[in-house]
C-alpha cells in the first residue's frame, strides 16, 4: 500500500553514516537476496537499512517491467497519491531528469538537487507534485541488474533538511545492481503458478487526452481493470508512464518501448501497451489491455529468474516437451549436461522436477489463450 511516511526519521542523523557503515549496508543489502522473502517484505527492509545508511523522510519504490521500465505496481510511505499520475509522467519526460535515463545511461541514480544545481525550482515534478507537499530532495535510483530494470526507489527528504550528497547518490548507485537483484528475486518467487486461472476477456482499450485523462473506452476494459486495479482503485500507473512515453519527441526518446507486462491478483498475465492516435484532437493516446502471449510471459520468467542463454534454450526445449535426448541432440550436449543445466534451473527456481518446470513456465496462462 501507498501510505503517509511513519515519522520515526531523525533529520538530525541525515548523512553521518561513515564508510564503515555504508559498507555493512552493502553487506546486508546482498545478504537479503537469499533471504527468501517475498517483494514487499524485501523492499521494505531494504529501507530500513537504506534509511540507517542515507537518511530520509518518506520513499516509494515501485516495481517495473525488466525491459521497458514501466511500473507494474508500488509500495511507499508518502502523502502525495494525488499528485501521482502527474509525477510519473513527468519522470517520463517533461523534468530535469527523467526516470528512462537512469534506466539506460551510465548511472542509474541521481539527486534532484544535483540535477537542478541547487536550485529544485527548475524541477516541474518539484514545483508542481513534490514541493506542495513539504518535500524537499529526491534520490532517484533505477534498481538494475544485467537482466533488466526491475525498479525504482525514490528517497525523499522534508523541506527544509540538508540536500543528498555526492556520496549518498555514488552510495545508491554502486546498489543499483544489489538492489535490482533483491527485487528480481523475491519477485519470482511470488510468481507462482496457479491451478485454475481464469479465461482472459478481449483486448480493452483506452483512450487518453493531451492531458493523460481517460476520454473514452471500451466495455472489456472494465473487466481487466477489475483484475489489474481491484476495489475501485485509479488506472495502473503505467498506464500514465505509457502515455507519457507515446507523447515524448522523437529527439528525447530513449529507445524504451511503451509496453508493459503485468501480472494480475488472478494470477493472469496481460500486457499494456500504447500507440499515439491520428486525426481529430492531436495529443491523444490509445492504450491497449491484451492477454499475454507465451513468448512474453516466458521470457520475463526466465529473466526473473536469472537464466543463462543456455538456461533459457534448455527452459524452451523443456517447455516444448522434448524428452532428455532430444534436448541433448538440440543442443548438442551430452545427456549428463543437461541434467547438470537442469540442476541449475531447479535451483534457480526452487523447482524440483521438470513437471513442475514445465507448469511453472506456461501455467500461467489461461486455458484458451495463446502459448506461442
Amino acid at each position: 500500500m501507498l501510505g503517509a511516511g511513519d515519522g520515526t526519521h531523525n533529520p538530525s542523523n541525515l548523512g553521518v553514516m561513515g564508510e564503515r557503515e555504508r559498507n555493512r549496508c552493502r553487506e546486508r543489502l546482498e545478504a537479503l537476496g537469499d533471504a527468501h522473502l517475498g517483494p514487499d517484505e524485501a523492499r521494505h527492509t531494504a529501507i530500513a537499512e537504506l534509511r540507517r545508511a542515507v537518511g530520509f523522510d518518506r520513499w516509494c519504490w515501485p516495481l517495473t517491467d525488466p525491459d521497458t521500465g514501466l511500473a507494474t505496481g508500488g509500495i511507499g510511505e508518502f502523502d502525495f497519491a494525488p499528485s501521482l499520475p502527474r509525477l510519473v509522467a513527468l519522470e517520463e519526460q517533461g523534468d530535469v531528469c527523467c526516470k528512462p535515463e537512469l534506466i539506460v545511461g551510465t548511472r542509474a541514480s541521481v539527486a534532484l538537487s544535483a540535477a537542478t544545481r541547487g536550485d529544485l525550482a527548475r524541477s516541474p515534478r518539484w514545483r508542481e507534485c513534490l514541493h506542495p507537499y513539504g518535500i524537499g530532495d529526491e534520490l532517484m535510483t533505477a534498481c538494475r541488474d544485467r537482466h533488466g530494470c526491475w525498479g525504482s526507489v525514490e528517497l525523499m527528504r522534508d523541506a527544509g533538511d540538508r540536500a543528498f550528497r555526492e556520496e549518498d547518490i555514488r552510495l545508491l548507485d554502486t546498489l543499483a545492481p544489489t538492489l535490482g537483484a533483491l527485487v528480481r528475486r523475491s519477485v519470482a518467487r511470488s510468481w507462482t503458478a496457479d491451478d485454475v486461472i481464469p479465461a482472459a476477456p478481449p483486448p480493452g482499450t483506452l483512450i487518453l487526452d493531451g492531458r493523460l485523462s481517460s476520454a473514452a473506452w471500451t466495455p472489456a476494459l472494465r473487466d481487466w481493470l477489475a483484475d489489474l486495479a481491484p476495489g475501485g482503485a485509479a488506472l495502473p500507473l503505467a498506464v500514465f508512464e505509457l502515455g507519457a512515453r507515446v507523447l515524448t519527441p522523437p529527439h528525447s526518446a530513449h529507445g524504451l518501448p511503451p509496453r508493459v507486462r503485468l501480472r494480475a491478483q488472478s494470477g493472469r498475465w496481460s500486457v499494456i501497451e500504447g500507440a499515439p492516435l491520428e486525426g481529430g484532437e492531436p495529443g491523444r493516446v490509445a492504450v491497449t489491455v491484451r492477454a499475454a502471449t507465451g513468448d512474453e510471459v516466458f521470457d520475463v520468467l526466465c529473466k526473473a529468474h536469472g537464466f543463462t542463454a543456455r538456461e533459457r534454450q534448455l527452459a524452451a526445449l523443456v517447455r516444448a516437451g522434448l524428452a532428455t535426448d532430444r534436448l541433448a541432440r538440440a543442443m548438442r550436449i551430452s545427456p549428463y549436461t543437461v541434467q547438470d543445466h537442469l540442476k541449475a534451473i531447479f535451483a534457480k527456481t526452487g523447482l524440483r522436477s521438470r513437471r513442475e518446470l514445465v507448469s511453472h513456465l506456461v501455467g500461467h496462462l489461461a486455458a484458451g489463450s495463446n502459448r506461442a
